[in-house]
């Protein structure tokens, strides 16, 4: 086993049983990258039997070797490399039929000996690009529930967050829409925190089951005497956050006389306290508003004036349902358990497979709002340090567990089960394909092929102790 260059640089596995392409692949990538080579299988798995050697950005890796094979040799490189990319390079492609390999082995490339250097040099870079975003995604992954209380490693919520970066460098206004309890303030909250604006204020006015004059008082403030109640001046949060953000929860509660006193601060950035003889006063806020249910219909019904709507819609997030992502639910209830155990200094306690599954069944109408809810009630409430199916039933009633609604179609239900049907195989398998193919007796390349059609990350259940993740 040799390297070249220094550590600075990505760095790239090369593994043939010929001195010479070795020699060819590191004159070709040593100008950008760090290349270390192996001569078979055996001495590349041997190197990284060290878990120090492991930052590999791509793995060039020929398939015809003596003793193990470059097939072999993959299926026990993705146990130590699951995030790098595997670049299969042959001189025998009619030994081994490509469709064959990317069933059994989905390499991010295939590409024959004797083609061109530039075509395996772009392969090359093209790895790395997919490597270096694949682990900036769990960086964002880990930014997000550590600094924003945003947990889910899905591809939905990976969607999220990107878009949160995105949104963030950028001074606009967001509406976010999402169900009750899918966590539209913490969104709202890692926006203005990684804003221009994170040094101001965030004012948060949740406008839903209030009085018009209690959200314009939060909103613009009064003078005393200006209402019933009003026993002093009282400053509102459009004075308070002025440099910061502004969020408006479930704003399509607003009635029609503070719509049109928003709107006005939305075109002249100027206000009033409610009361007599209020000066106008001028703000300079960054607007982020949430709901749940949909403004268009309320324009088209008169409920929503147009003209704020428009205002008002900038860059739009969607949050997921929960049993949209269904495979974040396993890591949700990790983060929920053990904060319930650190926090609140509950007893710790551990979630029965079944129990889990049942949980994951179910279509989480209140949303992870409603999970931390269950989650508390059942440890406070189940009798033992496992928690049981019998403690989920008594807890969500037998009919919620199972019940889906009967507005969609067949296809659409009988796929959304088969969903959550593999997702309870890979949960209970820790992410492990092969021990979840075999729980489901089919087999192993036509799960794989099921994984991508329902865009499942089996990665978002591994387990420390699985070595299949895919």
């Amino acid at each position: 086993m040799s390297e070249s260059g220094s550590t600075v640089r990505a760095r790239i596995l090369a593994v043939d049983d010929d001195p010479m392409v070795l020699d060819t692949i590191r004159l070709l990538l040593d100008d950008e990258y760090d290349v270390v080579v192996a001569k078979s299988g055996a001495e590349a798995i041997e190197y990284l039997k060290n878990p120090g050697a492991r930052d590999f950005a791509v793995v060039v890796l020929d398939i015809k070797m003596p003793q193990m094979n470059g097939l072999e040799t993959a299926e026990k490189l993705k146990e130590l490399l699951p995030m790098t990319p595997i670049i299969f390079h042959t001189g025998y492609p009619g030994d081994y039929r490509e469709d064959e390999i990317e069933e059994s082995n989905a390499p991010f490339d295939y590409i024959e000996k004797g083609a061109s250097s530039t075509r395996l040099l772009r392969s090359v870079r093209n790895a790395v690009e997919n490597y270096e975003s694949r682990m900036n995604e769990r960086y964002i992954v880990g930014l997000a529930e550590q600094s924003y209380g945003l947990v889910g490693q899905s591809a939905a919520m990976r969607e999220i967050y990107r878009t949160i970066q995105k949104v963030s460098r950028a001074d606009i206004k967001v509406m976010i829409l999402g169900e009750t309890g899918t966590g539209k303030e913490l969104v709202a909250r890692a926006i203005h925190l990684n804003s221009a604006r994170r040094n101001g204020r965030l004012g948060i006015v949740n406008c839903n089951h209030k009085t018009t004059e209690l959200v314009e008082s939060e909103l613009f403030g009064h003078k005393k005497g200006a209402f019933t109640g009003a026993f002093a001046d009282r400053k509102g949060l459009f004075e308070i956050a002025d440099g910061g953000t502004m969020f408006l929860d479930e704003i399509g509660d607003l009635s029609s006389t503070t719509q049109i006193a928003l709107l006005r601060v939305l075109e002249t950035g100027e206000f009033q306290q409610m009361g007599p003889e209020s000066e106008v006063k001028s703000t300079d806020v960054r607007i982020i508003c949430a709901t749940h249910c949909s403004l268009e219909k309320m324009v088209t019904e008169g409920r929503f004036r147009e003209d704020l709507f428009y205002r008002l819609r900038g860059a739009t997030i969607v949050l997921p349902p929960l049993r949209e992502r269904r495979e974040d639910i396993p890591l949700l209830l990790s983060r929920i358990l053990d904060r319930l155990t650190i926090e609140k200094g509950l007893p710790l306690k551990v979630l029965h497979p079944a129990a889990m599954n049942m949980l994951i069944e179910y279509n989480w109408p209140g949303n992870v709002r409603e999970l931390a809810d269950v989650a508390e009630s059942l440890v406070v409430l189940s009798d033992s340090e496992l928690i049981l199916p019998e403690d989920v039933q008594r807890q969500l009633g037998s009919a919620k567990i199972s019940a889906r609604p009967l507005t969609t179609s067949l296809g659409d239900q009988l796929r959304s089960t088969e969903r959550t049907i593999i997702i309870q195989a890979l949960a209970e398998t820790g992410g492990n394909i092969t021990q979840a193919a075999e729980m489901l007796q089919i087999d192993r390349s036509n799960l794989s092929k099921k994984i991508k059609m329902h865009g499942i990350d089996a990665g978002v259940l591994k387990t420390g102790d699985s070595n299949d993740a895919g």
